[in-house]
């Protein structure tokens, strides 16, 4: 019968985190998979449909992103690979480099390798021209740095596939990845929730109600499909009360998964209704690794201990 086996580095913990099983208790590796196929996926098809047939005219000399114009007064914190870049050719072959990278991440091979490289190149086009680009986008390079320090080749990989000592059982891989990618979606949420609050929009349950009105952000014409008042502003208020509420609910067991369902739900109305690229597709794939009950830790919580060996 085959054993599990646990990968990937066992990483130190303060106490009361040592004694939370959510933070020691490893899981199957195919969550992390999920995280790097999905993202891997989206970032080919952003490449595709929106970097390549516009490269032109965001980036190099005479484009939007000029670098003479962007980077003179740029603060040090802002980094490009690509940063005095004028030849189109050079600028050419990165977005080539880049989609390479995300074809080698989404079949999982040289994994961590390719995510360092993705990485990279999307830290560095981000930063040539951030006026190109949302916060879909910063979430994408968040999601490949995650990736860079996890092993999110030990499954569903060529990776493994090409091992020669590969495992024969399940995979799992300890749980601080996932554990801190759930702290950084508090974290997103959190601070859109306080900001929202802010505006006087928000507390006045309208802000929705125009965004639907704006025809440059929606994908149709308020009057195509008008929703009453009362509609919209329940709607805004559930998304402030949502996003507020988000780290507490999220880390209840009993709310976690509802919390997370409208999360999904959001995002894939979000992506229907509204023109922000592939925003909502990024933001969905940090709900990947989190799906429940497929992938769970009850094989390895039931294998002999001499079968878990750290590898």
């Amino acid at each position: 019968m085959s054993q599990p086996v646990v990968v990937g580095p066992k990483p130190w913990l303060p106490r009361f985190l040592a004694r939370w099983p959510s933070w020691t208790t490893p899981v199957r590796a195919e969550r992390l998979a999920l995280l790097r196929i999905g993202v891997a996926a989206v970032l080919l098809l952003d490449i595709l449909a929106n970097y390549l047939p516009h490269l032109g005219d965001l980036y190099g000399p005479n484009s939007l992103g000029e670098s003479r114009i962007l980077w003179q007064d740029r603060p040090g914190t802002f980094w490009s690979l690509l940063g005095w870049v004028e030849n189109p050719s050079v600028l050419h072959a990165a977005v080539l480099a880049w989609a390479a990278a995300a074809v080698l991440l989404l079949l999982g091979l040289c994994s961590r390798v390719s995510a360092a490289a993705a990485w990279a190149l999307s830290q560095s086009f981000l930063a040539l021209n951030p006026y190109a680009h949302n916060a879909g986008d910063t979430v994408r390079t968040i999601i490949l740095l995650y990736l860079v320090v996890a092993p999110c080749g030990a499954a569903w990989s060529l990776d493994r596939w090409l091992r020669r000592q590969r495992p024969a059982g399940p995979v799992f891989v300890y749980p601080w990845p996932l554990c801190l990618l759930l702290v950084q979606m508090a974290v997103i949420y959190f601070n859109n929730g306080v900001h929202k609050l802010i505006g006087p929009q928000w507390r006045a349950g309208s802000s929705l109600y125009y965004v639907l009105g704006d025809l440059t952000l929606t994908r149709w014409s308020y009057g195509e499909l008008p929703l009453p008042f009362a509609v919209t502003q329940l709607l805004t208020w559930g998304v402030l009360v949502w996003e507020l509420a988000f780290p507490l609910l999220v880390f209840l067991p009993s709310t976690r998964t509802a919390t997370l369902l409208l999360g999904v739900l959001l995002h894939v109305g979000i992506g229907l209704s509204m023109e922000l690229g592939v925003f909502a597709l990024y933001m969905l794939c940090l709900y990947l690794p989190f799906i429940p009950g497929r992938f769970s830790s009850a094989g390895f919580a039931a294998a002999p201990r001499a079968a878990r060996t750290p590898r």
